[in-house]
């Protein structure tokens, strides 16, 4: 598409080095500039002073013979120990930096350094029993390591750093279940220079400052404005001090100290330093090729007395000089420190906050606070049995005998015949309600069975053939095992052979049809409305929805009252179907299995229902609290 120019943000510039040791210095003079920035590659992260402060921490409380980390620790400002404070402590009071010694009666119990150095053995005290990122996460919240983030001015940044690092030490541990010593080698090995990590890329979208990361980090990646930095890092050749190699011809190679080597060594050496040179070639085109706009190079390189000896033995500025040749007098230098007085105005200017407004009076702070909370209270998905009164927790004590006093909603009423014949008594079908406090009980905890019946019914119905009833016996044997209600598979087996015996159940049957229909669609207000259909089948005027109940009792009276309660629930099935399906549901059938048999009862009104469920949700009138029900 067609170029559009903007004003550049600092978020478009990033700062490529191609190793660690120049971090420190460039976050002193972004600081000192006023510029906000950013370390975005993970080696860089554990460079920074907040994690170097807090590793060292953990470095000093596992190992109390370290004299000279725990000295370093004393002096971060996680502690803030001066070294008057240090000095007053070691020579004029006589302590130890040995933290598991107990101080001398000279040293008061005010002590800034041996208050320090109590914190670090109980930290000691725990690197067996915790894991290191949760002694990382102690020494934070302990030393206040996020608040010091404010001193920095880049509170945030320095909050993303902690995190990251003891995500990565949880991630450490879960893959190695190592010990705080190895840990913190590991950590060795992140942190130093010339060493090859995985550079993680740090993602932070919603902040606009400069970016700085590895040339490594950077590959595959590009930026508007891309400053590579670092430059003029002399190449040094550290070895140790014996080296064997096996070069691809053949034999083995040895190396001790700079005199003692043999020919297959010195064959094999000018080939490892070409690589290393080749190396660096190519680092410097990943850095070079970064640049979606703007390429700034940073050139800076000292007069060297006689040339380098070789290409390998130039610094990557040298080597950007020499490949540019003449075309480096064309390209523009972005400042020239040796101007006259004026150009320094170049410079970007120091970022100044922003004064903050005056905060609003105290009654509106509340109001809107109080306005927050009650929205957040509110869950953002409703579910269709929430919407009525079997949603609610049980009020009052649970009856635990068997009687009248314990049968169901409205008592147990007579006792009807079931279609085998023998009688189904209501306390056989009692507590059939889906209480959450019964759902959460194992069925041999329950003091009634009526919730792992009705559980028992609703699964044998949503599996079974509904047209013939092929496998009814074993599906009922199968769950009222599962439901560790064996003894009930009679009751089970009579519920189920009435629900099949239903108009409803056949007109359904012989119709398409579904079963365990989940149904979820949004309603104003910004909020969610679900529900599990029992069973759904299409009729020539519109979809039906059909609900299972067990009651207690086929009176009209009682079954009038359990209709009214589940009126909200069977609208909100209604409402979700047709939402969800397109097509219009024009009736909402209640099928209540009963001592008696089966009874079917068609919610009236359907479409007041529905509007009445828009209200609830949308109001957040979630809980229904009527005493008829």
């Amino acid at each position: 598409g067609r170029r559009v120019e903007r004003a550049a943000r600092p978020g478009d510039v990033t700062v490529l080095v191609p190793a660690r040791t120049s971090l420190p210095f460039l976050e002193d003079a972004f600081t000192e500039a006023g510029i906000a920035y950013r370390a975005e590659s993970s080696s860089l992260v554990y460079a920074t002073r907040a994690v170097r402060d807090l590793l060292m921490v953990l470095r000093a409380a596992d190992d109390p013979t370290d004299e000279l980390a725990v000295v370093s620790a004393l002096r971060t400002p996680l502690f803030a120990c001066g070294d008057d404070d240090l000095f007053r402590y070691r020579v004029e009071r006589g302590g130890r930096w040995n933290f598991l010694l107990t101080p001398p009666d000279t040293v008061p119990a005010d002590d800034p350094v041996a208050q320090g150095l109590a914190y670090l053995r109980a930290r000691h005290e725990e690197r067996y029993w915790q894991a290191p990122s949760e002694l990382l996460a102690r020494i934070a919240v302990d030393r206040r390591a996020y608040e010091l983030g404010f001193a920095d001015g880049r509170p945030r940044d320095v909050w993303r750093r902690l995190r990251f690092v003891i995500d990565q030490a949880r991630a450490w541990s879960e893959s190695t279940g190592g010990s705080v010593r190895a840990y913190l080698a590991w950590v060795a090995q992140q942190a130093a220079e010339g060493s090859r990590v995985t550079e993680a890329i740090l993602p932070e979208t919603d902040d606009d400052a400069v970016r700085i990361m590895t040339i490594h980090a950077a590959k595959g990646l590009e930026f508007p404005i891309t400053i590579v930095s670092g430059m003029s890092t002399v190449p040094q050749a550290r070895r140790p001090p014996a080296e064997v190699v096996f070069p691809p011809t053949g034999g083995v190679g040895y190396r001790f100290g700079a005199q003692v080597t043999t020919q297959e060594y010195e064959d094999w050496k000018p080939i490892d330093e070409q690589m290393g040179y080749d190396e660096r070639v190519r680092l410097l085109y990943v850095a070079c090729t970064r640049a979606a706009d703007h390429l700034v190079l940073s050139l800076h390189r000292k007069e060297r007395s006689e040339p380098p000896r070789s290409h390998a033995h130039r610094t990557n500025a040298e080597l950007l000089v020499a490949a540019s040749g003449d075309a480096l007098d064309a390209l523009p230098d972005a400042l020239d420190p040796f101007a006259a007085a004026g150009t320094l105005a170049l410079l970007p200017p120091a970022a100044v906050p922003a004064t903050p407004t005056e905060p609003p009076p105290y009654d509106a702070w509340a109001a809107e606070r109080a306005g927050a909370l009650a929205r957040a209270s509110r869950p953002s998905v409703v579910a269709a049995t929430g919407l009525t009164d079997e949603g609610h927790a049980d009020r009052g004590d649970e009856p635990t005998g068997a009687g009248p006093a314990d049968a169901g909603p409205a008592g147990a009423g007579p006792a009807g015949a079931g279609p085998a014949g023998a009688p189904l008594t209501g306390d056989e079908l009692d507590g059939l309600r889906k209480q959450p406090r019964d759902l959460d009980l194992p069925p041999w905890l329950k003091g009634r069975y009526g919730t792992a019946v009705g559980r028992a019914v609703h699964g044998t119905l949503q599996t079974v053939d509904l047209a013939t009833g092929a496998g009814v016996e074993a599906a009922v044997a199968a769950q009222c095992e599962a439901e560790a209600v064996a003894d009930r598979v009679d009751v089970v087996r009579r519920l189920v052979d009435d629900a099949l015996a239903s108009p409803a159940v056949r007109a359904a049957a012989a119709a398409p049809h579904w079963r365990e229909v989940y149904a979820c669609t949004p309603v104003e207000g910004g909020r969610l409305l679900e529900g599990y259909v029992d069973l759904l089948y299409r009729s020539p005027d519109g979809l039906v929805v059909l609900d299972y109940k067990t009651a207690a009792t086929a009176e009209a009276a009682e079954l009038d009252r359990r209709v009214a309660g589940y009126r909200i629930q069977g609208a909100s099935y209604a409402l979700t179907v047709a939402a969800s399906t397109g097509e219009p549901v024009t009736r909402v059938v209640f099928l209540f299995l009963t001592p008696g048999g089966a009874v079917e009862r068609e919610l009236p009104d359907l479409a007041d229902a529905v509007d009445d469920v828009r209200r609830l949700v949308r109001d957040g009138g979630d809980l229904l609290v009527d005493d008829r029900f």
